[in-house]
């Protein structure tokens, strides 16, 4: 882009969190000359949505640590911030967005050059009877955790319905138990953590069980109702009572708003994006929570994985693009790490049914290792599982639990998915071995080279 063009050239942003503000940090960086205004519906802007669990229980005790930077530092960097602010259609033909004021409900049309959707993504609410109970909460935005932090200061809390079982709900719990809360988990499916393998999902049921969690799997919450102050929690197959409820059970993108444009998306509403961010409109792009990616394995479009890394990262890739500079996402893996009590868990590309739902020929390997020699001080079992192709030996996807060393490794594994790798290639690597940090066959060594077609290539 010239410089001569870029004074011209109006960039509109709706969403002010983590990709919508990326995107437009970087380019006031890259090109001071063009003119950014970001639509933010809420009052928050730039804060670390990932942190909110801990949050709750002080292990981050201050709000304030959760934002990155404050609307000023912002608006003094160039950028027209506008909080209270919600878009509520987008006319792509005229390239305008009709944006109510929130105090007032007074509505405006704002031209724009380029567009950026960051809207983000809601917790998605239970569509059930909810009688006169009302202490029911979700954990989406920073201002939900003010309110539930709030909610769990009064000593009268004692007992909490965790609904879900995925990455949110399960780091809820702990920060639960911190409290000293007694926790009902209700989770629908037959297991927790449903995208990972069942031995992952076994564990950490007995795992949560050990620490006094009481986990309830394959039920279904059907109604809540109020009996005098307490919450009832009707399920198809018990009720529980209890005085607070937390629901977990995924988000949707926050895309309705979208709805009568023709720009694509997904069933669940995200926004279809190519690798260069930009949605089936030209000059409109989408990143974060409200938007798919294209997948760095299948290298298809269409990858719903709301995390905060790829909100980042495809803001910047936004922002790159609108000055012009050929620059482009590589693609998401769904790589994603989390706590439970004494367990890090993760999983970085494809699982079982992903990978053969994208085609390939599917195989998987289990092994249990030591984190780290097995004579020293404190080693662990780490469980790892690697999905591969037996017909190329192409690595697919990993997945592992442990009480240490697991958040690491599954960077390794994400580094070797992204760049294709082989099982032959990957044997080859040369890790870094002492005894306080891995045995001398590390134990992503140990799970590749049980891959059944390793030996047949070493012969061929």
């Amino acid at each position: 882009m010239k410089a001569e063009e870029a004074v011209m050239v109006h960039v509109v942003i709706i969403g002010a969190v983590a990709a919508g503000m990326s995107a437009a940090s970087k380019l006031k960086r890259l090109d001071p000359s063009i003119f950014v205004t970001v639509f933010e519906q809420g009052e928050d802007v730039s804060y670390g949505a990932c942190g909110l669990p801990y949050f709750l229980s002080d292990i981050i005790p201050d709000e304030r640590l959760l934002i990155a930077r404050k609307p000023e530092a912002f608006r003094a960097a160039g950028i027209d911030l506008r909080l209270g602010h919600t878009v509520r259609f987008v006319d792509v033909s005229a390239r305008c967005v009709t944006v109510r004021v929130n105090k007032t409900g007074q509505e405006f049309k704002q031209d724009y050059d380029r567009l950026v959707i960051a809207t983000g993504a809601q917790p998605i609410r239970l569509d059930v009877k909810r009688g006169d109970f009302a202490n029911i909460h979700t954990l989406g935005s920073l201002q939900d955790g003010r309110v539930l932090k709030k909610a769990l200061s009064d000593e009268a809390v004692k007992t909490i319905a965790v609904v879900g079982g995925g990455y949110i709900g399960l780091e809820v719990i702990e920060n639960l138990h911190k409290l000293k809360k007694e926790i009902i988990l209700i989770e629908r499916a037959d297991r927790v953590l449903t995208n990972f393998e069942p031995f992952i999902s076994k564990k950490l049921e007995e795992h949560l069980v050990e620490h006094g969690v009481t986990v309830k799997t394959g039920e279904t919450v059907r109604a809540y109702t109020d009996q005098g102050g307490r919450g009832i929690v009707e399920t198809d197959q018990s009720t529980y009572t209890v005085d607070l409820v937390v629901e977990a059970i995924g988000v949707r993108p926050a895309t309705s708003f979208l709805d009568g444009t023709e720009i694509t998306r997904l069933p669940n509403g995200a926004i279809v994006t190519d690798a260069r961010m930009q949605t089936s409109i030209e000059n409109v792009y989408a990143a974060g929570d409200c938007a798919a990616y294209v997948h760095a394995v299948t290298g298809k479009p269409g990858s719903y994985v709301p995390l905060g890394t790829h909100a980042n990262k495809a803001g910047r890739v936004i922002a790159e693009q609108i000055v012009g500079n050929d620059v482009t996402f590589a693609g998401v893996l769904g790589s994603g790490v989390l706590k439970v009590f004494d367990y890090e868990v993760a999983r970085t590309g494809l699982g079982v049914e992903e990978a053969a739902a994208a085609g390939f020929s599917v195989e998987t390997v289990s092994i249990t290792a030591k984190d780290k020699a097995g004579y020293y001080p404190g080693a662990v079992e780490v469980e790892v599982a690697v999905i591969y192709d037996p017909l190329t030996c192409r690595l697919l996807g990993a997945q592992m639990i442990g009480q240490a060393g697991v958040a690491h490794r599954i960077n390794i594994m994400a580094t070797a998915i992204s760049a294709g790798y082989n099982a032959t290639q990957f044997s080859g690597l040369d890790l870094a071995y002492a005894p306080p940090f891995s045995p001398v066959y590390d134990p992503l060594l140990v799970a590749v080279n049980q891959i059944k077609c390793l030996e047949q290539e070493e012969k061929e």
